[in-house]
């Protein structure tokens, strides 16, 4: 059986043991982990140069910000907060001392405008530009994808394939704090690898069903917007016990959570079919 993405991220879960102290762990956009009394999100990513971007078509400063966003999207996934980022890595020969201050302008833009602080890294050598972006950070009412519940209301935050790949982008961490902070959120996720891909690793890890409806889809291009990622858009839940006229006002109502016996359907002419599994993944 070929080893892809999802099994991979499987195999780490059944391998790591969960020790005393995670209380997330494996399977979503951020560990949560006790840390004395205080519980503390912990998240990584990779930015790496021919498979995030490409040389020459994006400037520096923009590669450091898209890189620094991309963590806190992952923050925002689970209703977090940032405050401390790190910053690993890999430099070729080719950058000029110009380049790399651009890059740390790029990650210090969103510092000052999310107040978390930049406290360290390491640096080595490489034939190609990576960056390793790691972050620290909590969350009053954290959200995972596992809480999702029979009956939910589906939304997005924002529409499908309005992103130009590698071009930099706003963190929903504003949306988030609002969402949490007013209505029963029992399930989240940043739309990264596309939004019918993402929005399965949602019913995978709360073990649900769901049906989609297609005209509620708020597609920019068409289908394929279904499935290209980089969107950083939110998926989330709503409890089914809400009243969700006003948010339906400021976001994308797009289906309802079901049991998992139901499966992973979507209702397009009057008829409800299965949805195709596709997205992005690195193998």
């Amino acid at each position: 059986m070929k080893l892809d993405e999802l099994r991979w991220v499987d195999l780490l879960k059944q391998r790591a043991a969960k020790r005393k102290g995670v209380i997330v762990g494996i399977g979503d956009d951020c560990a949560q982990v006790l840390v004395g009394k205080n519980k503390v999100l912990l998240k990584s990513d990779l930015f790496v140069e021919g498979v995030h971007f490409r040389r020459g078509k994006v400037s520096y400063k923009t590669i450091g910000m898209r890189a620094a966003a991309r963590v806190l999207s992952d923050f925002a996934a689970c209703a977090g907060i940032p405050k401390f980022v790190g910053v690993s890595a890999g430099l070729p020969a080719y950058l000029r001392k110009k380049d790399l201050e651009d890059i740390l302008s790029g990650i210090l833009f969103y510092g000052k405008k999310y107040k978390f602080s930049l406290v360290g890294g390491d640096t080595v050598k490489s034939s190609k530009l990576f960056l390793d972006v790691w972050g620290v950070g909590e969350a009053k009412k954290f959200v995972s994808r596992a809480g999702a519940k029979g009956g939910d209301y589906i939304f997005i935050t924002g529409p499908l394939g309005r992103r130009a790949f590698a071009a930099r982008f706003e963190p929903r961490i504003k949306e988030a704090q609002g969402l949490v902070n007013n209505f029963k959120v029992n399930s989240m996720i940043d739309i990264s690898d596309g939004f019918i891909l993402d929005l399965y690793r949602i019913l995978k890890e709360s073990k649900k069903g769901a049906l989609l409806y297609h005209k509620n889809l708020p597609l920019t291009r068409g289908e394929e917007d279904l499935w290209r990622g980089e969107d950083y858009e939110l998926i989330f839940t709503v409890d089914r016990r809400e009243r969700i006229e006003q948010l339906k006002k400021k976001f994308y109502f797009v289906g309802r959570i079901k049991e998992k016996n139901f499966g992973y359907k979507i209702e397009k002419n009057n008829r409800i079919e299965k949805v195709r599994l596709r997205g992005y993944t690195h193998f």
